[in-house]
Order: structure tokens, then C-alpha cells, then sequence
């Protein structure tokens, strides 16, 4: 998936979880302010790692806590030039 197919899957992903339009789940803000706890991390670990098909961990999305990180992290983009 690109960075955008993520941003694009986790604000309608959450938007559905939170019960609020897409449009309100604002990329640049942390996950925990918008209302994921540690039993949806869980969740949203084996949700993407089945959209993927990257094992994605519960740690890699504390450690990446908004959208665009999480997005530039899985896609690669948070990587240096030449090692992606």
C-alpha cells in the first residue's frame, strides 16, 4: 500500500470505530487523543497487518502515534534514501 492508501485506510478505519466522519480524524493528531486504547492497538495491529500483509506489531504504533506516522512508517517513507 502507498503512504496515501494508508492515511487513507486508517481515517476511515477509525472514523468507522469512533463513529465520526473521516473528516474528523485528523491526521496529525495522536492516536491516544482521538480515542485508541491499548485493546484497539491490539486491533489495529492484526487489521493491518491483514490489509498489508507486513506483520505489524502493537509497539510499531505506539512508537509512530498519529496517521501520517504510522502511514510513513509502514510505507517505507520514513526511511533514509537508498535504504527503502
Amino acid at each position: 500500500m502507498t503512504r496515501q492508501q494508508l492515511i487513507d485506510w486508517l481515517r476511515d478505519y477509525l472514523a468507522d470505530l469512533l463513529d465520526v466522519t473521516p473528516e474528523e480524524v485528523g491526521t496529525d493528531i495522536p492516536l491516544d487523543h482521538l480515542g485508541v486504547d491499548s485493546a484497539t492497538t491490539l486491533v489495529l495491529s492484526a487489521d493491518l497487518t491483514a490489509r498489508t500483509g507486513r506483520e505489524t506489531r502493537p509497539g510499531e504504533i505506539l512508537d509512530h502515534p498519529t496517521i501520517e506516522r504510522l502511514a510513513d512508517h509502514l510505507s517505507g517513507s520514513d526511511q533514509p534514501a537508498g535504504t527503502r
